[in-house]
């Protein structure tokens, strides 16, 4: 992933246990997809149950007890 990412490649798919460092790699003007991402996530799903983590975008009580 990391000599991808050097590259200028970006990862559209992995395993479950690689989705949080691929989603990592996308980091450009300081992650603002990604927070973009989650605020849209916990508007849509307050709860979290659909799909925790899917993407590496977790909901904000995941994200919480992660800190």
């Amino acid at each position: 992933m990391a000599d991808a990412r050097q590259r200028g490649y970006g990862e559209y798919r992995s395993h479950l246990s690689y989705m949080d460092d691929v989603a990592a790699t996308y980091d450009f003007n300081g992650g603002s997809q990604h927070k973009l991402n989650e605020w849209m996530k916990d508007a849509i799903d307050p709860n979290g149950i659909l799909a925790p983590g899917k993407q590496g975008i977790w909901p904000r009580r995941y994200r919480e007890a992660k800190r």
